[in-house]
């Protein structure tokens, strides 16, 4: 809000000079900065445009930073700045007045909750989307390892949707009648349930059990059933439940759950590879043969149903091999129905953008879908597909090998009650699992996607301000527990609107937490540009930093100066809305009370 305000006006001030001759127009070129400056002794703002654009505009950067210094104080709105200082080779520091900081807090408890989703003039239209994660197939639980791109899946799509995106969330569920996997876990739960050799290569997890015992709660008759398609649907069935379930906890919640084998039912893979036939990236390996016929040579062309695979010329796209859409038997492979999968998102459905979710053993997967994308006549900005990569769960300092004792994998319910029990032991069950919920959904987001993390179980379970979960928790219950002692000593009721005079807020404290709730939706949109949704963790880390460092030197209730007291009030609701609508955004829970905030209340 404010460093997006502070942009638009250098913007201007660019545009004002380059109009007056003074700068090149090459310069606009030039995108233009604005960051927190080393220490708070250097100002508010930074910004190195200067340097940037030397070269473009053939001029040093200490004159061009005087150029828009001058601009900017000479502007409407120059006198926000108390001070603009050219640091270094060009750099310009920009100290604001303490009321164009404090007069945004009204702005901010008029958002609310809404905070994350506050626009700018320059801001993009939203787009229709579609985010398919998480996936997993239907013959086994959601892992740890899942975990983390369902938490990432999750938040990314929050973010979307507070950067103004119309957002699908979707699950795909590859329930192919043809999948051998899942022949073989109908099997396996059919021979648990009747006391039967498991097949060869079949499953003997835990959760095999666990559907078995479903299945004969359910259905007394079930060793009546010798149809292999009844006991593949019921496994299933329960299956996807059990996932549904546990995302659910994990609070996640899909717009839909899309099923593989519609696709077939419903002739949209036949549709679909017609398409790439027509169009010619597609064909299969015909031969012509030569017969004698009364005399005469004729060359025959064998007929398409006799003709060898189905092939996508993916290799035209980059792939580096093409890629069998059908068997010689005519069957389709799995890649078929992933074309027409594709193809429901971008034509049927229209979806501006599709983007698909994996985790790290799907990058052989890019180039074939990217090549199926263009083969199908879309162009690649409508298709993306972002690998998360591996989580390693620690403790004591060592790897821990998350999988039972058994031998049976790990599952996220599993770490989510257990990091709850550990957290909570005299909680109740439901309490255990939204404080493990939090805990492990926080962790998950708290390394970038696209490396490597490490999920630290003792950290996660201390309750202390070494766990960042628990320390930025603790500011919301902090703010809740002030604003409750605002009402009951002074009648500062903060659930309706607040009058107070901005003008009272010019401690460096209160200045400085303002300007930090004030970041929140600039962090959104970085968000939704490079999919960084980690930084949301390290900002609620940083709010209630900053919060704890405003608490600490500005007392709130003050008996003796009720018009203070309302004014930081209004900054303390403001805060709340800052952290609670980046909580919404991670997926975790701002609780109002908490036994440490309780102890540490004024």
């Amino acid at each position: 809000m404010l460093r997006g305000q502070i942009t638009l006006l250098l913007q201007s001030a660019v545009q004002t000079l380059v109009s007056a001759g003074e700068l090149s127009d090459a310069v606009l070129e030039v995108a233009i900065e604005v960051t927190d400056t080393k220490t708070p002794e250097h100002g508010d703002y930074a910004c190195p445009f200067a340097l940037s654009a030397t070269k473009r505009a053939g001029k040093p950067p200490r004159v061009i930073a005087e150029l828009l210094k001058q601009t900017l104080l000479d502007s409407e709105e120059g006198s926000l700045f108390a001070v603009i200082d050219i640091a270094g080779p060009g750099f310009l520091n920009l100290r604001l007045k303490p009321e164009a900081i404090a007069n945004y807090v009204p702005v901010v408890l008029e958002l609310g909750d809404k905070l994350s989703s506050a626009k700018t003039a320059s801001q993009p239209k939203g787009r229709r989307i579609n985010v398919e994660f998480v996936s997993v197939n239907p013959n086994g639980p959601i892992t740890v390892g899942s975990g983390r791109g369902a938490a990432f899946g999750d938040t990314l799509s929050r973010v979307f949707a507070a950067a103004g995106d119309e957002v699908d969330r979707e699950y795909y569920i590859n329930d192919g009648v043809n999948s051998e996997q899942m022949r073989l876990f109908a099997e396996s739960v059919r021979a648990h349930s009747l006391s039967l050799p498991v097949p060869e290569n079949g499953y003997k997890g835990e959760y095999v059990l666990d559907v078995a015992h479903q299945v004969q709660a359910l259905h007394p008759d079930s060793a009546s059933h010798t149809d292999s398609g009844w006991w593949q649907s019921m496994s299933q069935e329960l299956m996807i439940e059990r996932q549904r379930t546990d995302l659910g906890t994990f609070g996640i919640r899909f717009d839909r759950w899309f099923s593989e084998q519609s696709l077939h039912d419903n002739g949209k893979v036949a549709e679909a590879l017609d398409h790439l036939k027509a169009n010619g990236s597609a064909d299969s390996e015909c031969h012509s043969f030569e017969i004698v016929r009364e005399g005469k040579t004729e060359t025959l062309q064998q007929k398409p149903e006799e003709c060898g695979p189905l092939w996508l010329r993916s290799t035209r796209w980059g792939d580096d091999k093409d890629r069998v859409l059908t068997r010689s038997d005519g069957r389709p492979a799995y890649i078929a129905a992933d074309v027409a999968y594709l193809q429901n998102k971008l034509g049927d459905r229209a979806y501006e953008k599709a983007y698909l979710i994996l985790g790290p053993d799907h990058h052989g997967y890019i180039p074939r879908m990217y090549a199926a994308c263009q083969a199908l006549g879309y162009p690649l900005s409508r298709f993306e597909i972002i690998i998360f990569q591996i989580v390693r769960f620690v403790k004591d300092g060592n790897p821990a090998p998350m999988r039972k004792r058994d031998g049976n994998i790990y599952e996220l319910r599993d770490l989510i009650s257990e990091l709850g029990a550990n957290i909570a032991p005299k909680s109740d069950k439901e309490e255990q699992l939204r404080i493990g919920a939090d805990v492990s959904r926080f962790f998950y987001l708290m390394r970038s996607h696209d490396s490597h993390m490490d999920f630290d179980i003792d950290l996660a379970t201390k309750q202390s301000d070494e766990n960042p979960v628990f320390y930025a928790q603790y500011a919301h219950a902090r703010i809740c527990s002030v604003l409750a002692k605002a009402q009951t000593e002074l009648g500062i009721d903060s659930s309706s609107p607040l009058q107070f005079d901005p003008s009272l807020l010019v401690n460096p404290r209160e200045l400085a937490l303002i300007k930090k709730i004030l970041d929140l939706p600039n962090e959104v949109r970085r968000c939704a540009s490079d999919y960084g949704v980690h930084r949301l963790t390290t900002y609620a880390v940083e709010l209630a930093r900053t919060y704890h460092y405003f608490y600490d030197g500005c007392r709130v209730v003050q008996a003796d100066q009720p018009e203070l007291s309302r004014a930081r009030a209004a900054v303390c609701q403001a805060a709340r809305f800052a952290l609670k609508s980046t909580f919404d955004l991670l997926g975790v829970s701002a609780p109002e009370r908490m036994d440490r905030a309780e102890v540490a209340a004024e």
